[in-house]
């Protein structure tokens, strides 16, 4: 073993903030994505936070913010790690094209959000690996932060030492069942659940970074953790497919963690912007053993374990009450696998009953679809349900092991529609083994016949995600062989047959998309060159349907390149009916080659999975291990555990559903400021983190009526996005008459110090709007010459009289619908003062009216007339809003 003398603490230049502001302003799109302001962000003083610190965690989601930060896990973990005595953790996200656009051109490095801090000072950088073409993300996220994107040219520096870079791993759904396409970039990778592994991953990092080891005598550590996988130990095998150790002491496998779900973890972060999911999301259970045969997560996450139904009304009712949300949803596989369910649904409604929130849960079973799960969902706002057949025939829904029979899917659609829903959203999938033209067009007759048999209940409007079904290892379709040519004619079958249904949207997943995923799912070790060559050709954002053809275009050049076209995995089994000629022998001599994946033990016994093969072939249906017999899986033991069901308790009697308070009692006008970094905050993003403040006070708020109640809150002239607030005005009216000092004690903390309040007082309730109290708006800005002659002070009062001179001023623009309009501002320009005392940038202030509609003359207008006048380009600067001032009588409603 190798030690090298620690190196001071990282916490020179190198670990330096970035300039934030100057990487981030009102040229980035969304600039609010890289603040990490977020309410339950830990106060820090991160100069003695950064430097005392024993391991220096980011955790890394390699998807814009709106995606990651509403990711359930990524917030779990990152809650965990700052709960670890002497350790913290900061975030980072794929920054936008255009902020990593100008991060190249400016030779700035990626940074986390909330320390502002280069990801190359961090110690330890996470990724979240949760699908097949994510891997182009991260290279893009590892370039921009300035790391080596492969391991092997990170050197053998210890940790301590200024100049090494830090340990990248990753883990999650993908890196777990499949890591050796993605080898070659990490350190190592964690398999498996996270809770428990990385705060032992922690523990092992601090202890060798004090002790000054380096970076392969630490990873050399770190392979003897349960559920570390360090790929630089372990090389291709004599057949040239499995992997084997390449020191001895190395384990020949790694086993995937497991772990027990912690609700209340979920409660960490509450963005200020929207996000995908935006809502409370509480796991309710984790792994499911339906045994559906194409589902790797299902495979992988085994055994189920359910949450105690206390746990997850308190972590519910806690989080609504710290967080603010006016939904939550209730996480898991299969939600209606957990028998708690009703109950624990009940009991929530119940007690949330008078608070005006929603509940939702993810893709259903529809064959548990019943009136107790139909009535806790909703609430104030019903949206819609999902479920998935996945296959149009019964008996293709036995071959995949699906366990729904026609009978039970009617049932449930039936259900769903006398329970007052009447659209639902149903996923299928194609190319599934064993399917026929004839399973396909059943997808069709499967809508019609749905639609038909409920039309004594109503129209019933479909929405129909068609997947194409990708093999997956660690499934008993891991051998299966898909094909490009047949998708593309199965959806255009399908197309056609639904065209001849009405109620129905159908969204197909592009086949060319879905080939890339197989090849790089089911690859090995070459095919991280792959992925590298297909990000440097442009690949990125993978998920998004704009990227798709800049994507396919690049990942198969690079596959070309590398010599892989076409099918170059010789462990498939091909087309259906080549499984289903071989002799039973053959084909378990076949399933017992090796895979790359075999040294990943998940616990699913591989000979179990080719025997489930078998039975598919049969059309055999396998138990739910939950609820009946041991399917002998391999999976339940001491090492990953075993089956938590928890049995259903007594559903809670129904209290009665009330609407939102909507009496309009008491109106409260509040003076407020909008400074520092909340002024890139936008309008909407504003009302909604207003809206969740009001909730977490507690306060009785009115609200409105209507499918989408919604705090009585009126904001008097939205702030320009980048543009500091300094008097600005809202109303809010309440059921209740309330004292204008307790308002403010009980709001104030529940708002970011940069929202202060500053004043309140009690206005007519009926009175007209708030905007129409406005009379004008101060504004002060810096205007700046760009020209290559400096501007006198003189010309710069000459502009301003004759500005104040002109008796029109002319504006030209579109409206919303792109058509040219004009109009007079010069009624609105009250007062503009320009002290012109130098050449240097002038300070300007202006003073324009407002109209009882809300227009009113922008600083953005002046700067245009002055640069006209002046003869050259004026760039803006340092722009406020000093003050709305209102009207100085209140005017009322005719007979208030």
């Amino acid at each position: 073993m190798t030690v090298v003398p620690v190196e001071a603490p990282l916490d020179g230049s190198l670990a330096a903030p970035v300039d934030f502001t100057a990487l981030v302003d009102l040229e980035i799109s969304k600039p609010a994505r890289y603040l990490g302001n977020e309410l339950g962000v830990l106060e820090r003083d991160w100069e003695v936070d950064w430097s005392s610190a024993g391991v220096r965690w980011a955790l890394t989601y390699p998807e814009v913010y709106e995606v990651g930060a509403s990711n359930s896990g990524h917030i779990i973990l990152y809650s965990i790690l700052n709960a670890v005595p002497g350790q913290l953790c900061d975030r980072s996200y794929l920054p936008a094209p255009d902020l990593a656009t100008r991060l190249r051109e400016r030779g700035a490095p990626l940074f986390a959000v909330e320390s502002r801090r280069p990801l190359a000072a961090f110690d330890i950088l996470g990724f979240s690996l949760s699908y097949e073409l994510g891997g182009t993300n991260i290279l893009e996220m590892l370039e921009l932060a300035g790391i080596p994107i492969r391991a092997v040219d990170r050197g053998d520096l210890p940790l301590g030492h200024p100049e090494a870079p830090p340990l990248i791993f990753a883990g999650g759904p993908t890196a777990t069942s499949n890591p050796e396409p993605f080898a070659a970039f990490f350190d190592f990778i964690a398999l498996g659940d996270g809770e428990e592994l990385l705060p032992e991953i922690g523990l092992v990092v601090a202890e060798a970074r004090a002790a000054g080891l380096t970076r392969r005598d630490l990873l050399r550590d770190l392979a003897q953790v349960p559920g570390v996988y360090v790929p630089s130990f372990y090389g291709p095998g004599a057949d040239g497919v499995s992997i084997e150790p390449l020191e001895p002491g190395i384990p020949a496998r790694i086993q995937r963690r497991t772990a027990t779900p912690m609700p209340h973890y979920a409660m960490g972060l509450v963005p200020h912007i929207e996000t995908v999911h935006d809502r409370l999301t509480v796991e309710i259970r984790r792994g499911c053993t339906r045994g559906c045969r194409f589902c790797q997560p299902g495979m992988l996450t085994r055994p189920a374990r359910d949450v105690e139904p206390e746990a997850v009304v308190d972590a519910v009712e806690e989080g609504m009450r710290r967080t603010g949300y006016s939904d939550f949803s209730l996480l898991s596989l299969s939600c209606s696998d957990y028998l708690a369910l009703p109950a624990v649904g009940v009991e929530l409604r119940n007690r949330l009953a008078d608070q005006n929130v929603s509940l939702t849960l993810p893709s259903q079973r529809v064959d548990r679809f019943d009136e107790n799960i139909a009535h806790i969902l909703g609430g104030t706002r019903k949206g819609g349900l999902t479920f998935a057949p996945e296959a149009g025939s019964q008996r293709l829904r036995d071959i995949v092991n699906k366990g729904l029979t026609d009978a039970e899917l009617l049932a449930g659609i039936r259900m769903a529609m006398a329970n007052g829903y009447r659209k639902v959203k149903l996923y299928f999938m194609i190319g599934l083994p064993g399917e026929t033209d004839t399973d396909v067009l059943g997808i069709a007759d499967t809508c019609q016949a749905l639609q038909q048999q409920c039309a004594d209940l109503g129209r019933l409007e479909l929405n129909l995600t068609i997947s194409n079904f990708t093999p997956k290892p660690h499934t008993p379709f891991q051998w299966h062989s898909v094909s490009t040519a047949e998708f593309r004619r199965r959806q255009e079958l399908l197309r056609r047959a639904l065209r001849q249904l009405r109620g129905l949207k159908t969204n197909l997943t592009d086949v060319r998309l879905s080939a890339v995923e197989d090849f790089v799912g089911r690859g090995d070790r070459r095919v991280s060159a792959v992925i590298e060559a297909a990000w440097r050709s442009g690949a990125g954002l993978d998920a998004w349907f704009e990227s798709a053809e800049r994507s396919y275009a690049a990942w198969t050049g690079a596959i070309e390149a590398a010599g892989l076209a076409g099918r170059y995995r010789q462990l498939e089994l091909g087309a259906w009916s080549a499984a289903e000629a071989m002799e039973t022998a053959d084909l378990e001599a076949f399933c017992r080659q090796s895979l790359p994946w075999d040294h990943i033990d998940s616990g699913l016994d591989k000979r179990w999975l080719a025997e489930d093969l078998q039975r598919a072939l049969a059309a055999a249906v396998v138990p739910d291990c939950s609820f009946e017999g041991c399917s002998s899986c391999g999976v339940c033991g001491p090492e990953l555990g075993h089956n938590v069901v928890i049995p259903p308790p007594s559903i809670p009697v129904a209290l009665p559903q009330c609407a939102p308070a909507s009496e309009r009692v008491d109106r409260l006008r509040i003076g407020f400021t909008k400074t520092g970094s909340l002024a890139l905050i936008s309008h909407l993003d504003t009302l909604r983190m207003l809206e969740r403040a009001l909730r977490r006070s507690g306060l009785p708020v009115s609200f409105t009526g209507g499918f989408h109640p919604l705090p009585r809150l009126q904001l008097a002239l939205p702030l320009p996005l980048g543009v500091e607030g300094y008097g600005e005005w809202l109303d809010l009216e309440f059921t209740q008459e309330l004292d204008p000092a307790q308002v403010r004690e009980r709001l104030q903390p529940q708002l970011p110090p940069e929202f202060q309040l500053l004043s309140i007082a009690r206005v007519p309730v009926f009175g007209v709007s708030l905007s129409q109290e406005l009379a004008s708006a101060h504004w002060t800005f810096l205007l700046q010459a760009q020209g290559a002659e400096p501007v006198a002070p003189e010309q710069w009062l000459q502009a301003r009289a004759t500005l104040l001179e002109a008796e029109t001023l002319i504006w030209h623009d579109t409206d919303k619908k792109g058509r040219p309009r004009s109009r007079d501002c010069r009624p609105f320009l009250l007062d503009l003062q320009m002290p012109a005392a130098s050449d240097s940038p002038q300070q300007c202030s202006l003073r324009a009216a407002i109209d009882a509609s809300g227009r009113s003359l922008r600083p953005e207008q002046v700067q245009h007339w002055i640069a006209e006048r002046l003869g050259q380009s004026l760039v803006l600067k340092a722009l406020r809003r000093q003050a709305l001032v209102l009207k100085p009588v209140l005017t009322f409603v005719q007979g208030e």
